[in-house]
């Protein structure tokens, strides 16, 4: 998080007790925050594999200078992932509140951002099915014709889909499928602070057909946010 002071504990203890909060929200509020359970399940084997070395390493009596080590390593591993993890799944996530930031012992954002300008463009979006559930999104601006590109002016991208029946069809032209939600109508919703990135959709939805909306999003002033893309489709392998 952005702030004058890290958030990361130095000291042992702390860092056990700060990894042990954070984990345990995450787990508890994980559907509600939209945060992909293949990520929470990592964050949480991480756990598992650095307590136990971490106990080890307190008992002065017994710790060998072996325990000492493997502690220190797993656990720069683990602070690693939590930063990477923190930075992607809840620094910018608009349904984490700052009190609950907070409660995490979490930083909050700087409370004066240079401001943006409304946004005008909307993503160029690619998908590609790599089976198992998963999506590769590529994200872009106009100008950037070779490569994913983030807007200047958004903080994140944010989607909102849901998974159909293969056979449903679509309205000619109005990139959105008869029947169907709106985009704040959308059951699902994720976002991304990268312009490359992937939505798990899970295995039991394979054969579906993936059907969404992307936008350009400025988290500290929404109202210039950018619009709505078309509905983006794709069958689920």
């Amino acid at each position: 998080m952005s702030g004058k002071r890290d958030y990361m504990p130095k000291k042992d203890d702390d860092f056990f007790n700060f990894q042990g909060n954070l984990v345990n929200k995450v787990v508890a509020n994980k559907t509600t925050w939209s945060i992909p359970d293949a990520e929470v399940d990592a964050l949480v084997s991480r756990r598992q594999e650095y307590e136990p070395l971490y106990h080890k390493s307190q008992v002065k009596q017994n710790r060998t200078s072996g325990d000492v080590f493997r502690h220190r390593d797993i656990r720069k591993t683990y602070e690693k992932e939590i930063r990477e993890f923190v930075n992607a799944y809840i620094r910018y996530n608009p349904a984490i509140t700052s009190d609950k930031k907070v409660g995490m012992s979490l930083t909050n954002p700087d409370t004066e951002p240079t401001p943006k300008p409304k946004i005008s463009d909307i993503p160029i979006v690619g998908l590609e099915p790599k089976g198992g559930g998963d999506i590769e999104v590529y994200c872009r601006r106009e100008t950037d014709q070779t490569r994913p590109s983030m807007h200047p002016d958004a903080d994140v991208i944010e989607v909102r889909f849901a998974m159909l029946p293969i056979h449903q069809q679509s309205q000619p032209g109005s990139g959105k499928r008869e029947g169907l939600p709106s985009p704040e109508e959308c059951p699902e919703v994720r976002i991304s602070t990268k312009a490359h990135f992937f939505i798990q959709c899970g295995v039991k939805n394979a054969g579906q057909t993936f059907y969404g909306f992307f936008r350009w999003v400025n988290l500290t002033n929404p109202a210039n946010s950018g619009s709505w893309s078309n509905a983006k489709t794709v069958v689920i392998a």
